[in-house]
This record gives structure tokens, C-alpha cells and sequence, in this order.
């Protein structure tokens, strides 16, 4: 099964090379978004061994993880992984997708299994969106914030994105649902330290809202 590892990245130069070089110990293909970068997140990404991207400008998350798609889908990988470039995740948990890969047509990483180590704030947000969602969805949905997830390719050909930043990645999920796909979920670590969030809460919440409002157009 072919398979695409894709780091949307903006500004990410210090953690980048180290997420790569864990990452391709198993997945080959790695591939960095660069999102309108200012610093030296194409060079040390390349450095590492990635394919690299590079937008001219910062577009948002959602932009970049539309190119990855593309550019999946015209090179025949069978499911693109994604995984945020922060810090938040540990390449070590993508040994846990693989065995769902062919089962599910979208895995999505679970954090909540271990919510206590997750902020409050965060996790109240993260419950309180998930439990929306999973409405919406007709289905349990465990963490409809996570960026580490699994997309079969098949998927991503049958369904119209339209956000353009951190909204896409709650598109998807009721996109697939409404669509009936198989969606699954695979543990993943709870990691918070020092990284800086590049989820704005007022303005990605209200782009979230705006998702959830469209969604009663999707049946």
C-alpha cells in the first residue's frame, strides 16, 4: 500500500528536521507543506530527507493540506497521513495507523483517552466540539480536532473541500460521514510543552461555527 506522509508547516524550522527524521523510520515518503515560511523550514526540511513544498505565501493549513491531497491523488498513493509540525505529535504513534490502513477510509488520532494531560481549556473545547460533531456525523467521533489522521485517497477524490485553514479538518469529518465512509480512530500520545499554537480561538472558532452552519447544506 502506498502511502504519503504530509507535514503542513509554517515557521517550524526548529522542529521539523527532527519530526522528519523520526517520521520516515516508518513511512518513506515524507513530504513538508511549507506554508509561506519566513524562516528556514524548506532548507532543514530538505535537509532531513523530506520532499518539500513551498507556497509563496502563508495560505492557511487547510491551502496546503489541499496541495498534499492533490498532489497524492496524482501520484497514486493509496492514503495520505497527516501529522501537525509543532511538536504535538510523536512520529513513533504512526506504527498505530498502519494496521487500520485498508479497514477505514479516514483514521483519526485519539487523544482523549488520555484527556487529563490535555489543558482544561483545550480539553473542554476539544469535548465540546467533538460532541457537536459526532452529532452531526451520526457516529462517536473521539478528537475531531486532531491533525494526526489517515485520508484514503478514494476519499479525498469523492469529496469537495472548501475551507481553506483549520476548519477543513472538521469539513472532512462530516463530509465522509454524510458520504458514509469508514471512519476509525487509532491512539495516539497526548504531548502539550512549549510549542505555540497556530489555532487563532477567536477566529478559527468562528471559521469552525461557520462549518458546522454549511454542514445542514451537505445531506
Amino acid at each position: 500500500m502506498k502511502c504519503l506522509l504530509v507535514i503542513p508547516a509554517f515557521n517550524e524550522e526548529p522542529t521539523i528536521p527532527g519530526l522528519v527524521k523520526a517520521a520516515k523510520e516508518h513511512i518513506h515518503d515524507v513530504m513538508v507543506i511549507d506554508d509561506g515560511s519566513d524562516d528556514a523550514t524548506t532548507l532543514v526540511a530538505a535537509l532531513a530527507g523530506a520532499m518539500v513544498h513551498r507556497l509563496k505565501t502563508n495560505m492557511g493549513k487547510g491551502v496546503a493540506l489541499k496541495e498534499a491531497f492533490a498532489y497524492a491523488i496524482d501520484q497514486g498513493y493509496d492514503y495520505v497521513l497527516t501529522m501537525d509540525a509543532d511538536g504535538q505529535h510523536a512520529p513513533a504513534d504512526i506504527v498505530n495507523f498502519l494496521p487500520l490502513l485498508g479497514q477505514y477510509d479516514l483514521i483519526l488520532g485519539n487523544r482523549m483517552s488520555d484527556a487529563g494531560r490535555v489543558p482544561l481549556l483545550r480539553r473542554v473545547g476539544n469535548l465540546s466540539s467533538s460532541l457537536l460533531v459526532s452529532v452531526l456525523c451520526g457516529q462517536w467521533i473521539h478528537d475531531s480536532q486532531t491533525g494526526f489522521r489517515a485520508y484514503r485517497t478514494g476519499l479525498l477524490r469523492q469529496i469537495q473541500l472548501q475551507s481553506k485553514r483549520y476548519d477543513l479538518e472538521t469539513e472532512v469529518i462530516i463530509k465522509a460521514a454524510r458520504k458514509h465512509f469508514r471512519i476509525g480512530h487509532a491512539h495516539i500520545q497526548t504531548i502539550y510543552a512549549d510549542e505555540v499554537s497556530r489555532f487563532r480561538n477567536v477566529k478559527d472558532s468562528l471559521r469552525f461555527l461557520s462549518v458546522i452552519f454549511k454542514s445542514f447544506l451537505w445531506w
